[in-house]
């Protein structure tokens, strides 16, 4: 079920509101609105949150020696620094301590690096004409010989005069030392001299290179730091809560008010909390149609871990569209299950899963991620075995035990599993619309919704007689959609005057609804597609015309490939197509718009 709110207002002493808050936050069950989003407590508090997840993330990559792209904050010392200093610094650094010596190190890879970049690039510059030294040039120039570098068209060289020296050509481009106090001719290019020494500028590129090696070693041996890293988070998005939370309670003179919500269950606890803390309190049923009013769901008993797949795909219902979980729990079992559509896949997985659950079961976090998987793969394994399917494998090359398995024949033919096909989608859509019809009840709204469901199945009859061979459709298919129609036109013309668009878009609606049966169609052509690569993979594995020992690798490297993207693709096509039908087809037909705010009470960390 979806748990019933309470909306809350809070009123206290204006002077009390940072005990206010300390006293809400041990209470535990209050949701409150965000109204207030920034402020200055709620900036530092994010950004030390912030620095606490770049640090974690610096010590990731330092770990798999990766790459950094950690820009050094315009007001870090380190963004200041000149080359010398930052090498220096870079050689003298110690083993990190805490999230701002970890960051910054991390600032100093960055700025090493992108320092032998810049230098890498001026030597690729300067390459052409040698090495070049500014302080000789300068030299040169007080003793009256002026000099500068140029660069000039290939084919325009042999025009200049004895005052060009030409080092090198490449890239359709001469390179030389223009030798005069004359201005260069029109056809050259100066080119700037390089800050210092090319040489020396080599020589600090190799220097920092390693000097930013050296930190990124230092930090993947750092690994025990983490520990408190972590820690610092922990805290740092605590604190960050409280200035977000002290940032709502906001004062009015004397007085200090916040919104929020809570369970209907615990509002007993707030009052009597309230009473303790001298507080005013205004306790009301959310507003019809509140987009804020959070959802707890608690789904019944035996389908709660239904919550880690909502949690993992993002999708919430909302506060008043109805707890879906049962009906969604048992069809995508189902969708999985004929998706995936072998017993050998199954298995594996299933073995996968045990393995998992070995080790992680003791985290109560965990269990709920097992205890769905283990559903989803004994589903696979029970549709594999009724169909005969493991591993794409012909039913006569399977070992005898597994031939001896009683299987259902009738699903091995194509047009019996597109009817299957679309009976579960009328199946499915019919749940959704006879849930609605037992909610509206006795409003008139619930004769449209028994009609939509007539419609529904009038489709299903109509689709089937044209898809499947043996099916026959009924003569009164037609009469029965036509008085199906009628029941959903009964609501909408009582009503006409709010319900024109929706008697107008009738037509493309039940059109619509030809179209949602058809697209359970998908459980049986990616299925049968699955099975079909299973038993290309086994056939070109076992086709090789090659020597014993060297057929032998190949078959166990294709069958492995194979099947480890056919695996994979599977995983794939239950993302986008079972989660497809339970989150558009059915929940179309249900009205859920997967818009729910999910509660996030204000508690101790």
């Amino acid at each position: 079920m979806i748990v019933p709110m309470k909306q809350l207002l809070l009123l206290c002493s204006a002077k009390a509101r940072e005990a206010a808050v300390l006293a809400l936050r041990e209470l535990g069950c209050v949701h409150v609105t965000p109204e207030v989003r920034d402020s200055e407590g709620i900036r530092q508090a994010s950004a030390r949150v912030a620095a606490a997840e770049q640090a974690l993330r610096v010590l990731d990559v330092a770990a798999k020696a990766g790459t950094f792209a950690f820009k050094p904050d315009a007001a870090s010392p380190v963004s200041a620094w000149d080359c010398d200093t930052l090498l220096r610094e870079a050689e003298n650094a110690s083993a990190p301590e805490d999230v701002a010596s970890v960051n910054r190190l991390a600032e100093m890879v960055t700025r090493l690096r992108d320092e032998v970049l810049s230098a890498q690039t001026q030597l690729r510059r300067y390459a052409p004409f040698g090495e070049v030294d500014p302080a000789q040039v300068s030299a040169l120039a007080q003793a009256g010989v002026a000099v500068k570098l140029f660069k000039v068209p290939e084919a325009e060289a042999p025009t200049l005069g004895a005052e060009a020296y030409l080092f090198n050509a490449e890239g359709g481009f001469a390179y030389g030392a223009w030798i005069s106090a004359e201005p260069l001719p029109e056809a050259c290019e100066a080119v700037p001299l390089p800050e210092c020494a090319t040489a020396k500028l080599r020589k600090r590129a190799l220097a920092m290179e390693v000097a930013a090696e050296a930190l990124v070693s230092q930090l993947a041996a750092a690994q025990g730091v983490r520990a408190t890293i972590e820690r610092a988070l922990h805290e740092d998005g605590a604190q960050k809560r409280l200035a977000e939370v002290s940032a709502n309670l906001r004062a009015e003179g004397e007085v200090a008010y916040l919104s929020g919500y809570l369970p209907a269950r615990a509002a007993d606890a707030l009052l009597a909390k309230a009473a303790a803390e001298g507080w005013g309190v205004v306790l009301d049923d959310p507003a019809a149609g509140d987009p804020n009013v959070p959802v707890l769901l608690e789904p019944p008993k035996g389908f709660r871990s239904i919550g880690m797949l909502f949690k993992g795909l993002g999708i919430l219902p909302g506060y008043t569209e109805g707890d879906c979980s049962v009906p969604f729990y048992l069809f995508f079992s189902v969708f999985f299950a004929m998706l995936v559509g072998d017993a050998g896949y199954g298995a594996l997985m299933l073995a996968g899963v045990l393995a998992a659950a070995a080790k992680v079961w003791k985290k109560p976090a965990a269990r709920p991620v097992i205890i769905i998987f283990t559903v989803f793969c004994l589903s696979t394994i029970l549709w594999g075995v009724l169909s005969g399917t493991y591993f794409g494998i012909a039913k006569a090359a399977l070992p005898a035990c597994l031939q001896q398995i009683p299987t259902v024949s009738w699903l091995g033919d194509d047009n019996n599993m597109m009817f299957l096909c679309f009976l579960i989608g009328a199946l499915h859509i019919s749940v959704a619309r006879l849930w609605n019809a037992i909610l509206l009840a006795p409003h008139l709204k619930a004769v449209g919704e028994i009609g939509w469901m007539g419609v529904t199945w009038s489709m299903f009859m109509i689709v089937s007689g044209i898809v499947v061979s043996w099916f026959s459709q009924p003569p009164w298919a037609w009469w029965f959609l036509g008085g199906s129609v009628v029941l959903i036109l009964i609501p909408l013309l009582a009503d006409i005057k709010h319900e024109g668009v929706s008697v107008g878009m009738l037509p493309l609606n039940v059109i619509s609804a030809m179209g949602d049966i058809i697209s359970y169609v998908r459980l049986f052509a990616v299925g049968l597609a699955s099975i079909k690569v299973a038993e290309n993979f086994n056939m070109m594995a076992l086709d090789l015309d090659l020597p014993f020992a060297l057929k032998a690798v190949c078959v166990c490297l294709i069958l492995l490939v194979g099947h480890g993207l056919n695996l994979a693709m599977g995983a794939l096509s239950v993302l986008v197509h079972a989660v497809r039908l339970n989150t558009l087809e059915f929940s179309n037909a249900k009205g859920i718009t997967w818009s729910g705010v999910p509660y996030i009470p204000f508690k101790q960390p």
